[in-house]
């Protein structure tokens, strides 16, 4: 059994996708971006502005759906920009994992779904039902 989510804590999602699925124990959320409430992006230009609303857009997505940042099993962060997120964004994740780290991959992709997006977070986490 499988459940969609998409929150109105977020903003709606553009086009064929869910900003998460909530599965068995398991709540995968699609990558999050630096928008705001309306789709805006949130600190154009700025990777670490960026990651820091991707970061809250997660947290919300994961609340919403039983969850938290402390059941994050996996985490994918997608980069335009590897060396401006090593010296300017990296540390961002230090504020929202306060214990433990889980499972992160960092990779540098050419391009995101609009040029503007610098930074895109997606998460696979246990659920209250785990």
């Amino acid at each position: 059994m499988r459940e969609i989510l998409n929150p109105s804590v977020v903003h709606r999602p553009v086009g064929l996708y869910s900003h998460a699925v909530k599965a068995r124990f398991f709540v995968f959320v699609a990558g999050q971006l630096g928008l705001d409430g309306n789709g805006n992006v949130i600190g154009p230009g700025d990777i670490e502005v960026q990651t820091r609303a991707a970061f809250d857009n997660l947290k919300r997505v994961l609340e919403a759906s039983g969850s938290d940042l402390d059941r994050i099993v996996l985490l994918n962060i997608y980069v335009t920009d590897m060396t401006a997120f090593q010296t300017k964004a990296r540390e961002v994740r230090r504020d929202y994992f306060l214990r433990e780290f889980p499972a992160i991959t960092v990779v540098e992709v050419k391009g995101l779904a609009r040029p503007e997006y610098m930074v895109e977070i997606e998460a696979v986490a246990l659920t209250d039902e785990a």
